[in-house]
């Protein structure tokens, strides 16, 4: 399943740019990364993948109307969030 984000507004450039984040790694977490974690609570939608190099990037949207969703921000996970994280991702990742 892909999660394609009906837009990257400005200012989810802004934040993936403060979070030391390009946009092609969110893209890449949302479209490509396999396994990974999403969750789904009420508008928010997260996301956490691989980017190529093996770090695990969580990504964050906002649904604005029913299946259309705009990045929000994104963080890179440190290690000791990692090892569980990516324990989840291999039980049940999708």
């Amino acid at each position: 399943m892909s999660i394609d984000p009906s837009r990257f507004g400005y200012e989810s450039y802004e934040a993936l740019d403060r979070a030391g984040v390009r946009w092609q790694e969110a893209l890449h977490v949302l479209n490509v990364a396999r396994p990974r974690l999403v969750r789904h609570v009420g508008a928010v939608l997260h996301v956490v993948g691989a980017v190529p190099d093996g770090r695990l990037l969580a990504v964050s949207l906002i649904e604005e109307t029913d299946d259309a969703y705009v990045v929000v921000g994104a963080r890179w996970l440190d290690e000791d969030e990692a090892e569980p994280v990516r324990k989840l991702m291999e039980r049940d990742g999708r």
